[in-house]
């Protein structure tokens, strides 16, 4: 969206992180101990209203034409079946290349790789303009062996491609990247090896919208809602795409259904990484599922142009977040080399006008066993835990937190600190880890690990 000016304001934050007494259970697997990393977060009306201008976001629905998507989905079944490591795929991947590459972004291949399988994700990517926060749109290009894939997920290819050709004529605060994967069928192969390198990377990704099977609607009833599936953490999502419906319900003529994560498709791989995802799925059940029927003739182009009207608005208001705060403003600072309690911190609010502001965000802590990456446990009154601590919070000025417990063994560990912005603070991130050891029921940090970053 057209760029606005950013009103910045300075925060220091300190956390003085300190533990004492944990141990490894060796009986308790890293799955079973593992806890949620980040609560609920959810978006109000308030929120959204600074998120970007309206005659933008209308002018960019307005563009929305449904003979468009009719002819993107009448070429993609002219392939035929295309699962991944045909030739047709491979044929298909060159055309939906050269489309994205006609539009004003950037394209490229992502090739990967897994066992016996192969293929190529497609990405195409919309630089923003002062963010370094990444929002993606995603929807997979492979078919079945017996199926066009007409709607499953010739739909959510469509949508991608109109969505990229809109989009790439403004621009956001946040880059938008454009996906297309491939092995999706096979079992989500393409999307998690991309969103594992990305990852690896510390690509901060703030959230994923992936859409698959999103062009049927037989009834008038189907024809008015849209799935909007989430976890907790991205049910954010599901609050910006519901106040846009609402807020141009002329324009779009949908009403979004919020509903529970379901795993069936690529956003799944962003969520095992620890990144919000959300799928928009059609309302309705179509009997031409992964069927040599999956054709043009069995969906419905008004219901996908309004589809994709609702994305279109969706990752343009979360694309156009103006923080008052940058990732500039935050800092980690770890106080001691030898640490006491399990969990203790102060963070700090302060602006350089001498000015009361507030930060939304969410702090998580965690201690793992640097070997097997298994969190250390420490013992309380009421039991043993897992070192994994998440905390969220709205702070004014300052905030601090302590937690109580004992008996440790000697082991190396790490220690993550995360700082994550939530509400009108989403686009904030910043982590730091230490590594040391527990010796004698006290941790010491490695003073030449200090500040590094991951």
């Amino acid at each position: 969206m057209k760029h606005k000016g950013l009103k910045m304001k300075t925060i220091s934050y300190f956390v003085i992180i300190c533990v004492l007494s944990g141990m490894i259970d060796s009986t308790v697997s890293s799955s079973a101990i593992k806890q949620s990393f980040f609560p609920e977060q959810t978006y109000t009306s308030d929120n959204l209203s600074s998120h970007g201008s309206s005659s933008d976001i209308l002018e960019m629905i307005q563009q929305v034409n449904a003979s468009t998507l009719r002819t993107y989905i009448q070429t993609i079944q002219e392939f035929g079946p295309h699962p991944t490591g045909s030739s047709a795929c491979e044929t298909l991947g060159e055309y939906l290349y050269d489309t994205l590459s006609s539009f004003h972004v950037s394209v490229r291949y992502d090739p990967w790789r897994y066992k016996l399988h192969s293929g190529r994700n497609i990405e195409a990517t919309l630089l923003g303009t002062e963010s370094d926060n990444i929002v993606v749109v995603s929807a997979h290009y492979d078919s079945i062996s017996i199926s066009p894939g007409g709607n499953d997920d010739g739909s959510g290819v469509a949508v991608v491609l109109a969505a990229a050709d809109i989009l790439s004529h403004f621009s956001f605060n946040c880059t938008i990247r454009f996906v297309l994967f491939s092995g999706e069928e096979q079992g989500l192969l393409g999307s998690h090896e991309y969103v594992q390198n990305a990852s690896r990377n510390g690509e901060h990704i703030i959230g994923d919208l992936q859409l698959d099977g999103v062009g049927c609607a037989s009834t008038s009833d189907d024809g008015s809602k849209i799935k909007h599936h989430s976890n907790n953490e991205s049910f954010w999502m599901v609050d910006i795409s519901t106040n846009i419906a609402s807020k141009y319900h002329d324009e779009i003529g949908l009403d979004v259904i919020g509903l529970p994560h379901v795993t069936f498709s690529d956003h799944e791989s962003f969520v095992e990484y620890h990144y919000d995802a959300s799928y928009f799925w059609e309302y309705g059940l179509t009997p031409f599922y992964h069927t040599s029927e999956d054709t043009l003739e069995h969906m419905n182009m008004t219901y996908l142009a309004k589809v994709c009207k609702l994305t279109v608005g969706t990752l343009a208001s979360i694309a156009e977040l103006h923080p008052l705060l940058s990732n500039d403003d935050l800092g980690i600072s770890i106080k001691g080399r030898v640490l006491a309690f399990p969990c203790q911190f102060a963070v700090r609010v302060k602006n350089k006008n001498s000015m009361i502001d507030t930060a939304n965000v969410t702090i998580n802590v965690a201690i793992r066993n640097l070997r097997t990456g298994e969190y250390v446990i420490v013992n309380i009154h009421t039991g043993s835990i897992p070192c994994n601590w998440t905390f969220t919070k709205e702070i004014a000025t300052v905030w601090e937190f302590k937690t109580n417990g004992r008996q440790y063994s000697n082991q190396f560990i790490s220690l993550d600190v995360t700082i994550r912005g939530i509400k009108d603070d989403v686009t904030l991130y910043i982590s730091q880890r230490r590594t040391g050891v527990i010796v004698a029921n006290s941790i010491f940090l490695f003073p030449f690990f200090k500040a590094s970053s991951y």
